[in-house]
């Protein structure tokens, strides 16, 4: 039998966790546009005046998600990044507009503040819903939460409402970690 040389006593390094930190850090975005989206639904009954304000402030951190979102996407589909971003910028903008029409002095006499409210989320679920479709299907996910807010202001109560929104946004965030972590096993 040969001999082999001790190896001196070095510490094995452990192995690569495999946890949650990395699919979790994917889709923090999306949690705070989840939270904020809570927020601004749970608002908008309460102080329809102001958060109209509020949500054309959102549209732009929802675009910003979006294009980080499809970012990998993109890149895989061997897209260069400047028409990839006129597209979001583009995306984004015309809903952006849309929302300013909606608040157009004009405008404002067909509709009262808490309808303005309600038809914004729906504008933003659908435009969420299209981006979904053509970057990041988390954004569609959120989209689909969006709408499922609209038809919460709709027909349930404030506390019931807001309920149901914070298991939406809790079964969104838990499909989001899981499909992708599978995805990536």
């Amino acid at each position: 039998m040969l001999d082999t040389p001790a190896i001196p006593n070095t510490p094995v390094p452990p192995p690569p966790a495999r946890g949650w930190v990395k699919p979790l850090l994917m889709v923090t975005p999306y949690v705070v546009l989840y939270v904020i989206a809570i927020w601004l639904v749970a608002i908008t009954d309460s102080e329809p005046e102001r958060v109209g304000r509020l949500w054309q402030w959102f549209i732009p951190a929802i675009g910003l998600v979006a294009a980080y979102g499809g970012w990998h996407r993109m890149r895989a589909a061997g897209e260069a990044p400047a028409p990839y971003l006129i597209k979001q910028v583009l995306h984004w903008g015309a809903t952006l507009a849309v929302v300013l029409l909606l608040f157009w002095p004009t405008l404002q006499i067909y509709l009262n503040a808490e309808t303005h409210g309600f038809v914004v989320i729906y504008v933003l679920g659908l435009a969420a819903v299209l981006s979904g479709v053509h970057t990041d299907w988390k954004m569609g996910l959120f989209g689909l939460f969006l709408v499922a807010s609209g038809i919460g202001i709709a027909f349930f109560d404030d506390n019931a409402m807001l309920m149901t929104l914070i298991g939406s946004a809790i079964i969104g965030i838990g499909l989001s970690v899981v499909i992708r972590r599978h995805s990536h096993a």
